[in-house]
């Protein structure tokens, strides 16, 4: 057994009789498995896969003192990997403390969130206004937002990783598509300086080269 894997059934084995006990759960039977997210600024952000999900994870959030846990989030994608690994869909952003991605599974489709909070408020992602050509794009909430691959992508030529860097907070870029939802074999590069309050279209690549960057983005994300 992996590392890994024993270290989330003891954390399974250790949480379920506190989760159990407090109010904000209502378990009726052990979690199937558990993950640490986040400890940033004495908080634990965890997923855990309840008996009932096969893929997905809820994400859940404590009190300051790390005790009392209550949920943020419900079905987050996940996916088994080889040797029992489990990815699931949810990335921190680096360079800005308590912001995260997230794609959450709700009746087969997928979409993405961030939170600026540690997730007790979570948005889609406002679409940009034009295409990299600066023609504008038909893609107008609440039916349509902007959509990445976080962990994972089944498409085998993308990484499905969003790239973000401490030294560059504000700064991701990722791979997506515009829609009702994210699509696996649609993959477009998408950039906000702002940490993803505004968007725009920098190539149909499916590279994440920062050679898409503008001067002042390259700056920014070497330094």
């Amino acid at each position: 057994m992996s590392m890994r894997r024993l270290l989330s059934k003891v954390l399974t084995s250790l949480l379920f009789p506190l989760l159990s006990l407090h109010p904000f759960f209502h378990l009726s039977l052990p979690p199937q498995d558990v993950h640490i997210v986040s400890t940033d600024e004495n908080q634990v952000f965890l997923a855990l896969q309840e008996w009932y999900q096969t893929d997905s994870y809820n994400l859940y959030q404590s009190d300051p003192h790390g005790v009392y846990y209550s949920i943020v989030l419900e079905n987050v994608r996940s996916a088994k990997q080889p040797e029992e690994s489990v990815l699931i869909d949810i990335l921190e952003v680096r360079g800005i403390k308590g912001v995260f991605l997230a794609n959450q599974k709700v009746d087969g489709k997928v979409r993405t969130l961030i939170t600026y909070n540690k997730g007790r408020d979570w948005e889609p992602l406002t679409p940009p206004t034009t295409d990299m050509n600066g023609k504008p794009v038909s893609c107008k909430s609440p039916d349509c937002h902007l959509h990445l691959h976080l962990r994972w992508a089944d498409n085998p030529y993308v990484s499905g990783t969003v790239h973000t860097k401490d030294s560059a907070p504000g700064l991701i870029m990722g791979a997506g598509n515009l829609g009702s939802q994210l699509v696996e074999y649609k993959e477009e590069m998408y950039i906000t300086s702002d940490c993803g309050k505004t968007w725009r279209q920098v190539s149909l690549s499916l590279s994440l080269s920062p050679s898409f960057l503008h001067s002042s983005e390259k700056e920014r994300w070497y330094n």
